[in-house]
C-alpha cells in the first residue's frame, strides 16, 4: 500500500534568552544629535548669526597711496589697400 503524502508544514520558532547584547548607542547618539541642535538654535535665536560690523562699531579707515602712472598710446596697424595676392607657382 502506498502512503499518502502529508503536505509539508514548517514554522519559525524564535527563542528568546532574554540576553541583549546590543549596546546603548542609539540613544547616546540622539543625546549628541539633541545636544548640537540645541546649541544651534541658541546661537541663531541670540543673534550670532546675524551681527553687522556696524553693529560692534568696527570702523576700518586705511588711507590708499595715490598712483601716478603714465599714459600709454596704442594704436593698431592699419590693414592693408589691397588684399596680398598668392603667389602662382604653376608657371602660367
Amino acid at each position: 500500500m502506498e502512503e499518502q503524502e502529508r503536505p509539508i508544514e514548517r514554522e519559525t520558532t524564535i527563542i528568546q534568552t532574554g540576553e541583549r547584547r546590543g549596546g546603548g548607542s542609539g540613544v547616546i547618539i540622539a543625546i549628541v544629535l539633541l545636544a548640537i541642535l540645541a546649541a544651534l538654535a541658541f546661537v541663531y535665536f541670540s543673534g550670532g548669526l546675524r551681527r553687522a560690523a556696524e553693529d560692534v562699531n568696527v570702523n576700518v579707515n586705511v588711507g590708499a597711496p595715490e598712483l601716478k602712472l603714465p599714459d600709454i598710446n596704442i594704436t593698431p596697424p592699419t590693414a592693408p589697400a589691397e588684399p596680398a595676392q598668392p603667389e602662382n607657382k604653376s608657371g602660367n
